[in-house]
């Protein structure tokens, strides 16, 4: 193995790398197209990753997360777009999930009078910034636990391609 990196103020990148135990010539090795000097710009910050880096870096390290954290802090269209989604446990996802469901279910009598004239109007406007802001909780705890299986299914070999055809097949 190669010399480890002293360097204080690590990027997300370069951490990554060194927890999977891998050089920059080695991780180079098991990627497509992103060479060590590349890698090392990146970690340096003397460059910035492109998306198709960022895929190959995540597939290599084993680190789902990666594409999470490019597409909230360094895309402007993410940066507006895309929360950045904290990896955690499966129970304290499932959780958090229940909870949001239990916090909208009384609310969705509410979001259908304020959508039934197709309106929001000024005294609605409430209402429906909290009902927006609770739904916004749901979808981060599904983006969470999709973030979940990513990383588990690489971390333990698990067919992620098998899960998401049967995903599909429920979709039809």
């Amino acid at each position: 193995m190669g010399k480890q990196s002293t360097r204080e103020n690590k990027n997300i990148y370069q951490l990554c790398r060194e927890e999977q135990g891998l050089t920059r010539e080695k991780a180079s090795e098991q990627m497509t197209g992103v060479s060590a000097s590349r890698i090392e710009k990146i970690e340096y910050e003397l460059q910035e990753p492109t998306p198709y880096d960022v895929v190959q870096m995540a597939d290599c390290y084993k680190k789902p997360e990666l594409c999470n954290y490019y597409c909230s802090h360094k895309c402007s269209i993410g940066d507006r777009y895309v929360p950045e989604v904290e990896v955690s446990e499966l129970p304290n996802i499932i959780l958090e999930t229940i909870a949001s469901l239990n916090e909208i279910n009384p609310l969705t009598g509410r979001l259908i009078q304020i959508a039934r004239d197709g309106r929001i109007t000024d005294d609605e406007i409430h209402d429906f910034a909290f009902i927006s802001n609770k739904l916004d909780e749901i979808s981060l705890a599904i983006d969470s636990l999709n973030l979940w299986v990513d990383k588990t299914a690489s971390e333990n070999n698990i067919n992620i391609r098998l899960f998401h055809e049967e995903k599909e097949k429920l979709k039809k």
